[in-house]
């Protein structure tokens, strides 16, 4: 199972050439098996902080946004077993809340983590691909 760090969910609705080819594959594999990736409700609050701020352009009227995510992707909560393994991620893991959500849904969920993110590959707390 894999899921999907904020920009990549980001570049998939806007601009799916941004994504490597390790991770298109292991989307289109999921897909295959009948899995829709997960994205994490952190990364929910990610996309839509950043598009009402005018840093992501949705492309997509915001009264349908939730509706499309929820029929592309698997939305995952932060339950309390996520929150509490986001906050208590060692060393050299950075302190950004919502990378460390998404790190820890990884870990939790044990899922692979789509990433081009280096300070989350490098720490090597979860699983990986990019």
């Amino acid at each position: 199972m894999i899921l999907l760090d904020t920009h990549v969910v980001v570049w998939l609705l806007t601009s799916p050439d941004r994504i490597s080819k390790a991770a298109v594959e292991a989307i289109a594999a999921s897909g295959a098996k009948g899995r829709r990736p997960a994205v994490s409700s952190a990364s929910v609050f990610e996309i839509a902080y950043g598009a009402s701020r005018g840093r992501i352009q949705l492309h997509i009227a915001r009264s349908g946004f939730l509706d499309r995510l929820r029929a592309t992707f698997d939305l995952r909560p932060v339950t309390e077993a996520i929150a509490f393994q986001a906050g208590t991620l060692p060393d050299p893991f950075h302190g950004d809340p919502m990378d460390r959500i998404i790190a820890a849904t990884a870990i939790v969920e044990d899922y692979v983590l789509l990433t081009i993110d280096g300070k989350i590959r490098d720490a090597g707390v979860c699983k990986t691909l990019w």
